[in-house]
């Protein structure tokens, strides 16, 4: 049995940047540069060094990177100290890919797939294979050629390529359709959240599933660099699974406290009025049979 590590930090850190966040917003101190900005740049610091240095995951770096920026961006954090943040994450990222030849080498592989078919590029030139032999209906379950022998990680990174082969171009464009809908339903728990806290939540895990499903989607076709990126709910691992599986639990328990109506609380940009949420659960309207006491949440 393994253990994927780099899962639960993700799960972890997603819960404690919607605490850390939605305080920040309650106290007032969202636009504080010391108390906000620099915390979040120790954070992304001390992250990149355990994921992108110690254990060589630069793509789920990426990850955490974009989840963080877009839920402080929501929070309100001003676009600016984020672009700040965001030059030092920049930086960082040039000098990881320059002092590592493995990663060199899949960005030149990314620029010139087809030179480097027998070496480098041989999971990429076998994806693109995969997926141009699908056409248009798929050749069927069980009939995959790509899974036996020439597509490495055929059931975990490159899923994907593996399902366009057996289902074609239409059975893909029905699995990006149902992403679709899961994220559509996702962003509207968001915006009828009860408070900043689990709004900010259901954010980061919108975030952290729709840029994991566009990498890794990405890397099969061609446009992105091959970065080791399970497929959420499709691919093969039992760790990504769970904490997928517990975050949506959470996202879902959520959605039975939301309101009926879009913006019956404040926008979690207006921070002058956070943590008014509160106060006004008596005009919620809940949806469905379930009907919590409300009267005594925090």
């Amino acid at each position: 049995m393994s253990f994927e590590s780099v899962d639960f930090l993700i799960f972890a850190l997603l819960i404690w940047l919607a605490h850390f966040l939605a305080r920040s917003m309650r106290t007032g101190a969202i636009k504080n540069f010391k108390k906000v900005a620099l915390p979040l740049l120790a954070v992304l610091v001390g992250i990149g060094f355990l994921i992108a240095g110690v254990q060589s995951d630069l793509g789920s770096t990426g990850v955490i990177v974009a989840m963080m920026a877009i839920m402080a961006f929501v929070a309100g954090l001003s676009f600016k100290r984020i672009l700040i943040i965001g030059v030092v994450v920049i930086i960082g990222t040039f000098l990881a890919i320059a002092s590592t030849p493995y990663r060199l080498a899949r960005i030149e592989t990314f620029l010139h797939p087809n030179t480097n078919c027998l070496t480098t590029g041989y999971q990429s030139c076998q994806a693109i294979i995969a997926v141009g032999s699908g056409g248009f209906l798929g050749i069927g379950v069980g009939r995959s050629v790509q899974a036996y022998g020439y597509l490495p990680e055929s059931d975990n990174d490159s899923i994907f390529a593996i399902y366009a082969e057996k289902f074609g171009f239409v059975g893909s464009i029905i699995l990006l359709a149902i992403f679709g809908a899961l994220f559509t339903r996702m962003s509207r728990i968001a915006e009828r959240a009860p408070d900043n806290f689990t709004r900010l939540f259901v954010i980061g895990v919108l975030t952290w599933i729709s840029i994991e499903a566009l990498i890794n989607i990405g890397a099969m076709i061609g446009l992105l660099p091959l970065k080791g990126i399970t497929l959420p709910f499709i691919s093969y691992g039992g760790t990504s699974v769970v904490f997928f599986a517990a975050a949506m639990g959470l996202v879902y328990q959520i959605s039975r406290y939301t309101t009926t109506v879009p913006g019956e609380f404040n926008n979690p940009l207006q921070t002058g009025r956070a943590g008014t949420n509160d106060n006004i659960s008596h005009r919620r309207g809940i949806r469905g049979a379930y009907h919590p006491d409300l009267s005594d949440r925090s």
